[in-house]
Protein backbone atom coordinates (compact mmCIF):
# COMPACT_ATOMS: atom_id res chain seq x y z
CA UNK A 1 0.00 0.00 0.00
CA UNK A 2 0.71 3.55 -0.24
CA UNK A 3 0.11 6.88 -0.11
CA UNK A 4 1.09 10.53 -1.42
CA UNK A 5 0.91 13.66 0.05
CA UNK A 6 2.05 17.25 -1.59
CA UNK A 7 3.94 19.24 1.11
CA UNK A 8 4.92 21.95 -1.64
CA UNK A 9 6.43 24.26 -1.76
CA UNK A 10 9.20 21.70 0.14
CA UNK A 11 8.20 18.65 -1.79
CA UNK A 12 5.95 15.63 -2.12
CA UNK A 13 6.02 13.18 0.88
CA UNK A 14 5.01 9.06 0.29
CA UNK A 15 5.15 6.56 2.45
CA UNK A 16 4.88 2.82 1.46
CA UNK A 17 4.16 -0.77 3.34
CA UNK A 18 5.96 -3.82 1.15
CA UNK A 19 4.91 -7.31 2.28
CA UNK A 20 7.47 -10.33 1.01
CA UNK A 21 8.20 -14.13 1.67
CA UNK A 22 11.96 -12.77 1.65
CA UNK A 23 13.16 -10.02 3.04
CA UNK A 24 12.75 -6.21 1.22
CA UNK A 25 16.12 -5.08 0.26
CA UNK A 26 15.02 -2.22 -1.95
CA UNK A 27 12.37 -0.06 -2.84
CA UNK A 28 12.57 2.50 -4.95
CA UNK A 29 10.29 5.38 -6.38
CA UNK A 30 10.08 6.24 -9.92
CA UNK A 31 7.84 9.02 -11.60
CA UNK A 32 7.79 11.20 -14.54
CA UNK A 33 6.13 14.78 -15.00
CA UNK A 34 3.79 14.84 -17.45
CA UNK A 35 5.20 16.13 -20.74
CA UNK A 36 8.67 15.95 -19.58
CA UNK A 37 10.46 13.12 -21.71
CA UNK A 38 12.66 12.09 -18.55
CA UNK A 39 11.74 10.19 -15.52
CA UNK A 40 13.28 10.67 -12.06
CA UNK A 41 14.05 8.24 -9.35
CA UNK A 42 14.79 7.98 -5.48
CA UNK A 43 15.44 5.23 -3.30
CA UNK A 44 13.65 4.92 0.03
CA UNK A 45 15.93 4.26 3.12
CA UNK A 46 14.29 1.40 5.44
CA UNK A 47 15.16 -1.43 7.81
CA UNK A 48 15.44 -4.74 5.14
CA UNK A 49 12.21 -7.22 6.58
CA UNK A 50 9.86 -9.08 5.14
CA UNK A 51 7.08 -6.65 6.14
CA UNK A 52 8.59 -3.34 5.57
CA UNK A 53 7.81 0.47 5.92
CA UNK A 54 9.20 3.31 4.60
CA UNK A 55 8.53 7.16 3.73
CA UNK A 56 10.57 9.99 1.59
CA UNK A 57 10.21 13.54 1.07
CA UNK A 58 10.92 14.74 -2.51
CA UNK A 59 12.07 17.71 -2.77
CA UNK A 60 10.44 20.16 -4.82
CA UNK A 61 12.07 23.32 -3.23
CA UNK A 62 15.48 23.87 -5.60
CA UNK A 63 16.02 25.22 -9.09
CA UNK A 64 16.88 21.73 -9.95
CA UNK A 65 13.93 20.07 -8.40
CA UNK A 66 10.88 22.56 -8.92
CA UNK A 67 8.05 21.00 -10.12
CA UNK A 68 5.21 24.01 -10.53
CA UNK A 69 1.91 23.61 -8.86
CA UNK A 70 -1.16 22.03 -11.06
CA UNK A 71 1.55 19.58 -12.62
CA UNK A 72 0.52 15.91 -13.10
CA UNK A 73 2.92 13.12 -11.97
CA UNK A 74 3.13 9.79 -13.13
CA UNK A 75 4.49 7.03 -10.80
CA UNK A 76 4.78 3.55 -9.96
CA UNK A 77 7.67 1.29 -6.69
CA UNK A 78 9.93 -1.30 -7.68
CA UNK A 79 11.09 -3.39 -5.42
CA UNK A 80 13.17 -6.31 -4.41
CA UNK A 81 13.48 -8.61 -2.54
CA UNK A 82 16.42 -10.47 -0.81
CA UNK A 83 15.94 -13.52 -3.44
CA UNK A 84 16.61 -11.38 -6.02
CA UNK A 85 12.43 -10.98 -6.95
CA UNK A 86 11.53 -7.33 -8.42
CA UNK A 87 7.88 -6.14 -8.66
CA UNK A 88 7.19 -3.15 -10.23
CA UNK A 89 3.58 -1.85 -9.25
CA UNK A 90 1.01 -0.61 -11.33
CA UNK A 91 1.21 3.53 -12.42
CA UNK A 92 -0.47 5.98 -10.17
CA UNK A 93 -1.02 9.53 -10.79
CA UNK A 94 -0.98 12.31 -8.54
CA UNK A 95 -1.76 16.37 -8.97
CA UNK A 96 0.40 18.45 -7.19
CA UNK A 97 -1.01 21.58 -5.99
CA UNK A 98 -0.33 23.78 -3.03
CA UNK A 99 -2.17 22.77 -0.05
CA UNK A 100 -3.25 26.06 1.53
CA UNK A 101 -5.97 26.73 -0.64
CA UNK A 102 -9.01 24.55 -1.82
CA UNK A 103 -8.50 24.52 -5.48
CA UNK A 104 -11.55 23.83 -7.71
CA UNK A 105 -11.04 22.99 -11.67
CA UNK A 106 -12.80 24.03 -15.12
CA UNK A 107 -12.25 21.46 -17.98
CA UNK A 108 -12.27 22.50 -21.13
CA UNK A 109 -11.62 20.83 -24.87
CA UNK A 110 -7.90 21.94 -24.97
CA UNK A 111 -7.06 22.81 -21.54
CA UNK A 112 -8.12 22.88 -17.63
CA UNK A 113 -7.37 25.70 -14.57
CA UNK A 114 -7.32 25.26 -10.95
CA UNK A 115 -8.30 28.33 -8.96
CA UNK A 116 -9.81 28.81 -5.42
CA UNK A 117 -11.94 31.42 -3.39
CA UNK A 118 -14.60 33.03 -5.40
CA UNK A 119 -12.17 33.36 -8.60
CA UNK A 120 -14.70 31.22 -10.98
CA UNK A 121 -15.55 33.61 -13.17
CA UNK A 122 -12.49 35.01 -13.51
CA UNK A 123 -11.47 31.63 -14.25
CA UNK A 124 -13.67 30.79 -17.15
CA UNK A 125 -12.96 34.21 -18.74
CA UNK A 126 -8.80 32.78 -18.46
CA UNK A 127 -9.71 29.69 -19.72
CA UNK A 128 -11.54 30.66 -22.61
CA UNK A 129 -8.83 32.97 -23.90
CA UNK A 130 -6.21 29.93 -23.53
CA UNK A 131 -8.47 27.97 -25.68
CA UNK A 132 -8.95 30.34 -28.32
CA UNK A 133 -5.38 31.48 -28.31
CA UNK A 134 -4.18 27.34 -28.98
CA UNK A 135 -6.37 27.19 -31.68
CA UNK A 136 -5.68 30.98 -33.52
CA UNK A 137 -1.66 30.58 -32.57
CA UNK A 138 -1.52 26.79 -32.93
CA UNK A 139 -3.02 26.98 -36.71
CA UNK A 140 -0.45 29.57 -37.10
CA UNK A 141 2.61 27.52 -35.69
CA UNK A 142 1.44 24.28 -37.12
CA UNK A 143 0.92 22.80 -33.67
CA UNK A 144 -1.47 20.30 -32.35
CA UNK A 145 -1.56 20.05 -28.93
CA UNK A 146 -1.31 15.95 -27.57
CA UNK A 147 -1.35 17.02 -23.60
CA UNK A 148 -3.81 19.29 -22.36
CA UNK A 149 -2.45 22.99 -21.20
CA UNK A 150 -2.86 22.56 -17.20
CA UNK A 151 -3.76 26.31 -15.82
CA UNK A 152 -2.86 27.27 -11.88
CA UNK A 153 -4.41 31.01 -11.15
CA UNK A 154 -3.43 32.42 -8.05
CA UNK A 155 -5.54 35.48 -6.68
CA UNK A 156 -2.66 37.77 -5.66
CA UNK A 157 1.29 37.64 -5.66
CA UNK A 158 1.17 37.34 -2.04
CA UNK A 159 -0.39 33.63 -2.50
CA UNK A 160 1.82 33.02 -5.55
CA UNK A 161 5.11 34.44 -4.25
CA UNK A 162 6.00 31.36 -2.69
CA UNK A 163 4.60 29.04 -5.62
CA UNK A 164 7.33 30.32 -7.90
CA UNK A 165 10.88 28.66 -8.53
CA UNK A 166 13.36 29.63 -6.20
CA UNK A 167 14.86 33.29 -6.93
CA UNK A 168 17.89 35.28 -6.28
CA UNK A 169 17.25 38.22 -3.99
CA UNK A 170 17.74 40.44 -6.76
CA UNK A 171 15.05 38.78 -8.40
CA UNK A 172 12.81 38.42 -5.19
CA UNK A 173 12.95 42.21 -4.33
CA UNK A 174 13.13 43.81 -7.90
CA UNK A 175 10.34 41.79 -9.94
CA UNK A 176 6.87 41.19 -9.56
CA UNK A 177 5.98 38.08 -12.00
CA UNK A 178 2.66 38.01 -13.80
CA UNK A 179 2.92 34.92 -15.17
CA UNK A 180 5.06 31.46 -15.75
CA UNK A 181 5.07 29.08 -18.54
CA UNK A 182 6.50 25.63 -17.69
CA UNK A 183 7.31 24.61 -20.73
CA UNK A 184 6.81 20.94 -21.89
CA UNK A 185 5.19 20.22 -18.46
CA UNK A 186 2.14 22.04 -19.96
CA UNK A 187 1.59 24.06 -16.65
CA UNK A 188 0.88 27.96 -17.04
CA UNK A 189 0.78 30.05 -13.27
CA UNK A 190 -1.18 33.39 -13.64
CA UNK A 191 -1.86 35.87 -11.64
CA UNK A 192 -5.41 36.78 -11.38
CA UNK A 193 -4.89 40.72 -9.72
CA UNK A 194 -3.80 42.02 -13.08
CA UNK A 195 -5.68 44.37 -15.14
CA UNK A 196 -4.69 42.63 -18.53
CA UNK A 197 -4.44 39.05 -17.04
CA UNK A 198 -6.09 37.46 -20.25
CA UNK A 199 -3.82 39.41 -22.31
CA UNK A 200 -0.94 37.69 -20.10
CA UNK A 201 -2.28 34.45 -20.20
CA UNK A 202 -2.41 34.34 -24.40
CA UNK A 203 1.46 35.50 -24.21
CA UNK A 204 2.66 32.27 -21.74
CA UNK A 205 0.07 29.97 -23.80
CA UNK A 206 1.86 31.17 -26.91
CA UNK A 207 5.43 30.30 -25.22
CA UNK A 208 3.92 26.74 -24.78
CA UNK A 209 3.35 26.46 -28.60
CA UNK A 210 6.52 27.51 -29.36
CA UNK A 211 7.90 25.08 -27.07
CA UNK A 212 5.72 22.13 -28.54
CA UNK A 213 6.60 22.90 -32.19
CA UNK A 214 10.16 23.24 -31.01
CA UNK A 215 9.94 19.59 -29.84
CA UNK A 216 10.41 20.77 -26.03
CA UNK A 217 14.03 22.29 -27.31
CA UNK A 218 12.29 26.23 -27.10
CA UNK A 219 16.09 27.44 -25.91
CA UNK A 220 17.05 26.93 -29.40
CA UNK A 221 15.06 29.84 -30.82
CA UNK A 222 16.24 33.95 -30.34
CA UNK A 223 14.52 35.56 -27.63
CA UNK A 224 13.65 38.19 -29.94
CA UNK A 225 11.37 35.44 -32.15
CA UNK A 226 9.99 33.97 -29.08
CA UNK A 227 8.78 37.35 -27.53
CA UNK A 228 7.69 38.50 -30.46
CA UNK A 229 5.43 35.94 -31.18
CA UNK A 230 4.06 35.62 -27.65
CA UNK A 231 3.06 39.70 -28.27
CA UNK A 232 1.82 39.09 -31.69
CA UNK A 233 -0.54 36.22 -30.12
CA UNK A 234 -1.45 38.14 -26.81
CA UNK A 235 -4.74 39.15 -26.97
CA UNK A 236 -4.14 42.67 -25.14
CA UNK A 237 -0.72 43.57 -25.96
CA UNK A 238 0.62 46.36 -24.12
CA UNK A 239 0.26 49.82 -25.52
CA UNK A 240 4.06 50.60 -23.65
CA UNK A 241 5.54 48.46 -26.26
CA UNK A 242 3.77 50.22 -29.36
CA UNK A 243 4.98 53.84 -27.92
CA UNK A 244 8.38 52.61 -26.54
CA UNK A 245 8.80 51.73 -30.89
CA UNK A 246 7.45 54.30 -32.28
CA UNK A 247 9.64 56.95 -29.65
CA UNK A 248 12.67 54.97 -30.88
CA UNK A 249 11.50 55.49 -34.69
CA UNK A 250 11.23 59.05 -34.55
CA UNK A 251 14.60 59.44 -32.77
CA UNK A 252 16.38 56.48 -34.97
CA UNK A 253 17.02 54.80 -31.72
CA UNK A 254 15.71 51.26 -32.76
CA UNK A 255 18.09 48.52 -31.59
CA UNK A 256 19.60 46.45 -34.39
CA UNK A 257 18.00 43.10 -34.92
CA UNK A 258 21.53 41.52 -34.70
CA UNK A 259 22.48 42.46 -31.45
CA UNK A 260 19.10 41.58 -29.75
CA UNK A 261 19.98 38.34 -28.95
CA UNK A 262 18.75 38.45 -25.56
CA UNK A 263 16.03 40.92 -23.65
CA UNK A 264 18.20 44.26 -22.84
CA UNK A 265 19.75 44.85 -19.07
CA UNK A 266 17.93 48.45 -19.51
CA UNK A 267 14.43 48.62 -18.26
CA UNK A 268 13.52 51.09 -21.33
CA UNK A 269 15.64 48.99 -23.42
CA UNK A 270 13.36 46.03 -22.70
CA UNK A 271 10.25 48.05 -23.36
CA UNK A 272 11.42 48.63 -26.66
CA UNK A 273 12.79 45.10 -27.39
CA UNK A 274 9.00 43.98 -26.70
CA UNK A 275 8.14 46.70 -28.98
CA UNK A 276 10.42 45.67 -32.06
CA UNK A 277 9.73 41.80 -31.30
CA UNK A 278 6.49 42.42 -31.65
CA UNK A 279 6.71 44.48 -34.71
CA UNK A 280 8.92 42.36 -36.87
CA UNK A 281 7.31 39.22 -36.00
CA UNK A 282 3.93 40.96 -37.17
CA UNK A 283 5.55 42.09 -40.39
CA UNK A 284 6.50 38.34 -41.15
CA UNK A 285 3.09 36.97 -40.28
CA UNK A 286 1.13 39.54 -42.17
CA UNK A 287 4.03 39.86 -45.61
CA UNK A 288 5.13 36.26 -45.88
CA UNK A 289 2.10 34.44 -44.49
CA UNK A 290 2.30 31.04 -42.41
CA UNK A 291 4.20 28.51 -44.37
CA UNK A 292 7.33 30.19 -44.00
CA UNK A 293 7.16 30.77 -39.95
CA UNK A 294 6.33 26.44 -39.46
CA UNK A 295 9.55 25.96 -41.82
CA UNK A 296 11.41 28.68 -40.19
CA UNK A 297 10.55 27.00 -36.76
CA UNK A 298 11.22 23.68 -38.46
CA UNK A 299 14.53 24.42 -39.20
CA UNK A 300 15.62 25.59 -35.87
CA UNK A 301 14.47 22.75 -34.10
CA UNK A 302 16.24 21.21 -36.42
CA UNK A 303 19.52 22.84 -34.86
CA UNK A 304 19.94 25.36 -37.88
CA UNK A 305 21.20 28.80 -36.61
CA UNK A 306 18.71 31.41 -36.74
CA UNK A 307 20.34 32.94 -40.06
CA UNK A 308 20.19 29.14 -41.91
CA UNK A 309 17.09 29.07 -40.65
CA UNK A 310 16.01 32.56 -41.98
CA UNK A 311 17.64 31.83 -45.75
CA UNK A 312 15.73 28.21 -45.71
CA UNK A 313 12.39 29.49 -45.13
CA UNK A 314 12.23 32.94 -46.11
CA UNK A 315 15.18 33.39 -48.34
CA UNK A 316 17.41 35.84 -46.16
CA UNK A 317 18.89 36.25 -43.20
CA UNK A 318 18.50 38.57 -39.77
CA UNK A 319 20.00 41.76 -41.93
CA UNK A 320 18.36 41.11 -44.80
CA UNK A 321 14.86 40.56 -42.47
CA UNK A 322 15.63 43.73 -40.39
CA UNK A 323 16.49 45.88 -44.54
CA UNK A 324 12.80 44.63 -45.31
CA UNK A 325 11.19 45.46 -41.39
CA UNK A 326 12.86 48.86 -41.40
CA UNK A 327 11.53 49.59 -44.56
CA UNK A 328 8.15 48.11 -43.93
CA UNK A 329 7.94 50.72 -40.91
CA UNK A 330 9.21 54.09 -42.36
CA UNK A 331 12.68 53.47 -40.36
CA UNK A 332 16.30 54.48 -41.60
CA UNK A 333 18.36 51.68 -42.91
CA UNK A 334 21.15 50.33 -40.20
CA UNK A 335 24.27 52.67 -41.26
CA UNK A 336 27.26 51.06 -41.94
CA UNK A 337 29.98 51.44 -39.62
CA UNK A 338 33.57 52.52 -39.99
CA UNK A 339 36.24 50.10 -38.42
CA UNK A 340 39.91 50.69 -38.22
CA UNK A 341 42.83 47.63 -39.07
CA UNK A 342 44.85 47.63 -35.87
CA UNK A 343 48.23 48.70 -36.41
CA UNK A 344 50.97 45.68 -36.35
CA UNK A 345 52.97 45.17 -33.38
CA UNK A 346 57.03 43.79 -34.50
CA UNK A 347 57.78 40.74 -32.16
CA UNK A 348 61.49 41.01 -30.94
CA UNK A 349 63.85 37.95 -32.82
CA UNK A 350 64.82 35.89 -29.79
CA UNK A 351 68.49 34.18 -30.41
CA UNK A 352 70.31 31.29 -27.78
CA UNK A 353 72.73 32.52 -25.37
CA UNK A 354 75.83 32.98 -27.20
CA UNK A 355 74.70 33.11 -30.88
CA UNK A 356 76.11 36.23 -32.21
CA UNK A 357 72.69 39.23 -32.86
CA UNK A 358 71.41 40.12 -36.40
CA UNK A 359 71.93 43.04 -37.10
CA UNK A 360 68.58 45.33 -36.69
CA UNK A 361 66.95 46.29 -39.06
CA UNK A 362 64.80 49.90 -39.78
CA UNK A 363 61.18 48.08 -39.34
CA UNK A 364 58.92 48.83 -42.67
CA UNK A 365 56.47 51.31 -41.55
CA UNK A 366 52.76 50.33 -41.64
CA UNK A 367 50.78 51.68 -44.78
CA UNK A 368 48.48 54.78 -43.88
CA UNK A 369 45.62 53.64 -42.22
CA UNK A 370 42.49 53.76 -44.05
CA UNK A 371 39.01 53.71 -42.57
CA UNK A 372 37.03 51.00 -43.96
CA UNK A 373 32.77 51.06 -44.39
CA UNK A 374 31.84 47.34 -42.85
CA UNK A 375 28.74 46.05 -41.36
CA UNK A 376 28.67 44.38 -38.56
CA UNK A 377 27.96 40.89 -39.34
CA UNK A 378 25.49 38.49 -37.65
CA UNK A 379 27.34 35.71 -35.29
CA UNK A 380 27.22 32.46 -36.40
CA UNK A 381 25.11 30.16 -34.80
CA UNK A 382 24.29 32.29 -32.00
CA UNK A 383 21.08 33.01 -29.91
CA UNK A 384 19.87 31.38 -26.94
CA UNK A 385 16.27 32.50 -25.70
CA UNK A 386 18.16 32.59 -22.72
CA UNK A 387 16.49 30.44 -19.51
CA UNK A 388 14.27 31.39 -16.35
CA UNK A 389 14.12 28.84 -17.26
CA UNK A 390 12.17 32.41 -17.01
CA UNK A 391 15.06 29.74 -12.34
CA UNK A 392 15.73 26.18 -12.92
CA UNK A 393 12.97 24.81 -14.54
CA UNK A 394 12.61 25.57 -18.32
CA UNK A 395 10.33 28.43 -17.52
CA UNK A 396 9.20 32.02 -19.09
CA UNK A 397 8.27 34.87 -17.68
CA UNK A 398 5.70 37.58 -17.85
CA UNK A 399 7.19 40.23 -14.70
CA UNK A 400 6.82 43.92 -13.51
CA UNK A 401 10.09 45.49 -12.56
CA UNK A 402 9.70 47.55 -9.20
CA UNK A 403 11.18 50.69 -9.44
CA UNK A 404 14.79 49.42 -8.00
CA UNK A 405 17.89 48.89 -9.50
CA UNK A 406 18.13 45.51 -11.03
CA UNK A 407 20.15 44.47 -13.91
CA UNK A 408 18.91 40.81 -13.96
CA UNK A 409 16.45 40.49 -16.90
CA UNK A 410 14.78 36.86 -17.03
CA UNK A 411 13.68 35.94 -20.93
CA UNK A 412 10.08 36.93 -21.45
CA UNK A 413 10.73 39.63 -18.80
CA UNK A 414 7.89 42.48 -18.32
CA UNK A 415 8.38 45.91 -16.77
CA UNK A 416 6.56 48.15 -15.35
CA UNK A 417 3.57 48.98 -17.21
CA UNK A 418 3.68 45.97 -19.43
CA UNK A 419 0.36 43.52 -19.50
Amino acid sequence: SSEVESRFPEGIFFQVAVSAPAAVTEITLQYRVLGESVSRYNTFEFESARSAEAELLVRTDTAARYIPPGAEIEFFFDIVDADGNRTATAPQSFTLLDPRFEWRRIEGDQASILYYRGAERLAQEVLETSENTLERMGALLGVQVEEPLRLTMYNNFRDMRSALPPRSQVQESALVIEGVSFGSTGVVLVLGDIARVKGVTAHEVVHFLVDQAMGGVSRLIPAWLNEGLAEYGSTEPSPSFDLALATALSGGQLLPLTSITSPPGQPSDVILFYGESKSVVTYMVESHGEEPMQRLLAGLREGLSIDSALEAAYGFDRVGLEAQWRESIGAKPVEAQASVRPTAIPLPTIVPFGVATPAASSPTPPPALQPTATRTSPPPAEESSGGCGAGGPSADLALVLVPVAAALVLRGARREGAP
